[in-house]
This record gives structure tokens, C-alpha cells and sequence, in this order.
């Protein structure tokens, strides 16, 4: 009788094991995991989260013999959802981050609005230059003394062909528009001076980013 008990709690055990109940080794990886797999003890979803853990484990110098691969395995879960959270909050802060400056962007293009009227080439003294007339409208009931921004040339695709620093500090007075001649050097070497001495002001669009306004009376907009 006492045998027979014996037999059965043994037989119950070895059917209830699980290859899932194995501790790691280095040794007994690759025979585990056949095992796990022979089982179907795990979908593909969970065996990759194991390979990553093990991998990450590796690089990170971190010890995992001796626990059973179910631990490793609920480890591996709670460090993916610990990533998903981080990955999360990263996303709402950039949103966040974006709309915000969305918003101080275009609370500055309504205060100074930057547009093109001229574009041209032209070379002097062995010099090669791409020529440019802008005009400046200050949308505002005071005087800007000066501002600084980016001004960004793309084709009608809105794919950026070159960019520019613009800063201005000769003052647009309340509520009128002032034109401004500049110019960029031209290197023909460079695909993005080729492709915008090419363009003519039909096939291209010009974004003004503005960064900060001065005003005459001490305020400033940023």
C-alpha cells in the first residue's frame, strides 16, 4: 500500500512538472529550451521576451542562474511593463513638449510674419551668391527693434531644401512692412545651393520659425 501511495505521488509530480520549472544554467540552456518549446509551454510573445531578458542579462552582467524560468519569464514581464509605462510618459511629454512650442511659434508669427518676394544668383569678385528680397510685417501696435528666427526653404512636397538663420536689428516700425535685401554664399558642390538657385518662387515654400522679438519699449516675445 505504502508503495503504491508512493508511486502515485511520484507520478503525480513528474506530470505536473513543467520544463518552465527548470533553473537556469549556462549549461542546460539550450536543452531547456528545447524542452520549453517541445512543451508549448510559452507563445511567441513570451518566448521573445525571455530571449530579450536573457540578452539583456548578459550585457548587463547580471546573475539569473539558479532561478526557475517562470521567474525569469514574470521578470521579464514586469520589466516590459515598467518600459511601456517609461515609453508612455516619454510620448505625453513630447506631445506636450510640441504643442507648446507649436503655440509660442505661432504666437510670434502673428506678431512678425517673413516673406519672400525676390530670388536670384548672382557672382562677383570670383564669388557665386544666391540673392534673396524679404519682406518683414510687423503685426503689432509697437515698434520691434529687433528679432531673430530660421527661416526654412522647402520644395511643394514640404521636403526642406535649406535652412537659414535670419536675425534683424534694424527695427520695423507699429504695424508696417519693411523690405530687406540679403544674400548666402553659393556652393555648387553643395546639393541643397544647386536645388535652391534651381527653384523659382513657384516651386518653392518658405517657413519662417521665429525665436525671439524685441520691442522698443523693453518687452520681449519668446
Amino acid at each position: 500500500m505504502k508503495k503504491l501511495i508512493y508511486l502515485l505521488v511520484i507520478a503525480i509530480f513528474t506530470s505536473c512538472s513543467s520544463p518552465m520549472d527548470n533553473k537556469y544554467s549556462d549549461a542546460t540552456l539550450e536543452s531547456d529550451l528545447k524542452a520549453i518549446r517541445d512543451a508549448n509551454s510559452l507563445d511567441s510573445t513570451e518566448i521573445n521576451l525571455l530571449a530579450m531578458y536573457f540578452v539583456r542579462a548578459k550585457l548587463l552582467n547580471e546573475s539569473i542562474d539558479g532561478k526557475s524560468y517562470n521567474e525569469i519569464l514574470q521578470q521579464a514581464k514586469v520589466l516590459k511593463q515598467q518600459q511601456e509605462e517609461e515609453e508612455r510618459i516619454q510620448k505625453e511629454l513630447a506631445e506636450k513638449a510640441k504643442k507648446e512650442e507649436d503655440a509660442r511659434i505661432a504666437r510670434l508669427k502673428e506678431a512678425i510674419i517673413v516673406s519672400i518676394f525676390d530670388k536670384g544668383y548672382t557672382e562677383y569678385e570670383y564669388q557665386e551668391y544666391i540673392t534673396y528680397k524679404f519682406a518683414f510685417e510687423n503685426k503689432t501696435n509697437k515698434e520691434i527693434t529687433a528679432f531673430t528666427g530660421q527661416i526654412v526653404f522647402t520644395d511643394l512636397f514640404d521636403k526642406e531644401i535649406k535652412s537659414l538663420n535670419l536675425t534683424y536689428d534694424d527695427g520695423v516700425k507699429a504695424n508696417s512692412v519693411k523690405n530687406f535685401s540679403a544674400t548666402t554664399d553659393y556652393n555648387q558642390f553643395k546639393d541643397e545651393d544647386q536645388l535652391l538657385k534651381s527653384k523659382n518662387l513657384k516651386q518653392i515654400k518658405l517657413v519662417w520659425k521665429p525665436e525671439k522679438i524685441l520691442f522698443s519699449d523693453g518687452t520681449t516675445l519668446e
